[in-house]
């Protein structure tokens, strides 16, 4: 599977930076997904969990409202807050 960029970043600070393969985001009109080569995107964003996929193993973060930036090869998603979750919650 391609990878692509992915940076989230909050006023304070940069949370994550990498190559991913899936991401999985709370869109205002729900959850929207994204993979390499997604159409140009401005999506605005609800507070909730988002889901990263990097090397076969998700990694979850518990985000607040925002925005995301998608492109074919780089995502940036800007939001309030942003916190690694430990594990994943059912």
């Amino acid at each position: 599977m391609s990878a692509f960029a992915l940076e989230i970043l909050t006023p304070e600070r940069s949370v994550f930076a990498g190559e991913v393969q899936s991401l999985i985001l709370p869109g205002a009109e729900g959850f929207f997904g994204v993979l390499a080569g997604h159409a140009p995107l401005l999506a605005r964003l609800t507070a909730g969990r988002l889901m990263v996929r990097q090397a076969d193993a998700p990694h979850y973060f518990r985000c607040g409202a925002g925005v995301a930036d998608v492109n074919p090869k780089h995502v940036s998603v800007l939001v309030d807050s942003a916190e690694p979750e430990s594990q994943p919650k059912a």
